[in-house]
């Protein structure tokens, strides 16, 4: 009895470890991260970007409050940037990205990318486990980030620290 106890134990830990949220689909975005060599990985694709529009991905609890990667493309060009939102608007971007950009590219309107975040992101441990949110898309106006075009997805509750 004691055995078989101990049995269903060890499979409902083995079914929540294995229920971490290590990726996110939804309309265009599809992402998919894991630490690796003691950096966050993220595998980052939209098939939804064209010229002049932008997508991004923030880490915190609110639009309000986020630590943000930018992925534009603005006349032909993409520029991944790093940064922060302190109020409801566009992020005031790091003067140097905090992320190290293995691959970026667009092609008709997939932008596909692969970065690597520090642990300590611009004062936040990305490891720890907090609410992620995925911005499909936004205009670029005049070369200015304009209001996202639909209201961003929120994750919670991702423990980036159990996805290796």
């Amino acid at each position: 009895m004691f055995s078989s106890q101990i049995s269903i134990l060890i499979l409902a830990t083995i079914g929540v470890v294995a229920s971490q949220t290590c990726n996110f689909q939804k309309s265009a975005v599809k992402a998919n991260w894991k630490i690796v060599n003691g950096a966050l990985q993220i595998q980052y694709q939209n098939n939804r970007i064209t010229n002049n529009q932008w997508t991004a991905v923030g880490f915190g609890p609110g639009m309000s409050n986020l630590n943000v990667i930018v992925f534009m493309v603005q006349n032909g060009q993409i520029t991944t940037r790093t940064g922060r939102t302190t109020v409801y608007g566009p992020p005031v971007f790091d003067n140097q990205n905090n992320i190290n950009v293995s691959m970026v590219n667009h092609s008709g309107s997939t932008l596909n990318a692969l970065v690597s975040v520090p642990l300590n992101f611009n004062g936040m441990n990305v490891q720890n486990c907090q609410t992620w949110n995925f911005v499909q898309s936004g205009p670029i106006n005049n070369g200015q980030m304009g209001v996202h075009t639909s209201r961003p997805d929120q994750v919670n509750n991702v423990c980036a620290s159990q996805c290796r």
